[in-house]
Formats: structure tokens, C-alpha cells, sequence
């Protein structure tokens, strides 16, 4: 397990944990996990709904959604146009 996937694992122990309840990045931070932003955002790019959370234009902190990642579709393959060679 490389220290990415026990950066994820934690975070998103401690986001099941609080339930519907926000988690500031600070107090992640505090409990392990560096930059918890980034951490969220390789989350959410995984598939995990991730909400953050917002007081008057203030962003309080992150929840998650779904405690499992939806199913991403594969993403359909482009046909490549052959470029004119002069």
C-alpha cells in the first residue's frame, strides 16, 4: 500500500465517520492526512462523491455522499481524424 492509498483510506475513514456532518481540512490535517484538498480532489476524480460544504460563502469543510464511488462509464473512444500531409 503506498502512502497515497493510506492518505485516501484515512480520509475517507474519518468522512464515513462524521456521517452527514462537515470535516474541516484543518482538523483532517491534524488526524494525518497532508493536504487534505488534494487528497479530496484524486478522491472525486476516483469516483467518490465528495460535497464541500459552504456558511455564508465560507467553506466549512468536506463530506462525503456515497460511502462507495459511483461507476464511472468508460469514456467513449475518439475516432482520430487523419491530418492532411502536405
Amino acid at each position: 500500500m503506498t502512502l497515497a492509498d493510506t492518505q485516501h483510506q484515512r480520509l475517507l475513514e474519518r468522512l464515513r465517520q462524521a456521517g452527514d456532518q462537515p470535516v474541516a481540512f484543518a482538523e483532517l490535517h491534524a488526524g494525518g492526512i497532508d493536504f487534505p484538498a488534494t487528497v479530496v480532489s484524486e478522491l472525486q476524480l476516483n469516483g467518490y462523491a465528495i460535497e464541500r460544504v459552504y456558511d455564508h460563502r465560507r467553506l466549512v469543510g468536506v463530506r462525503l455522499l456515497h460511502p462507495e464511488p459511483r461507476e464511472t462509464p468508460a469514456a467513449p473512444r475518439r475516432r482520430r481524424r487523419p491530418w492532411p500531409h502536405r
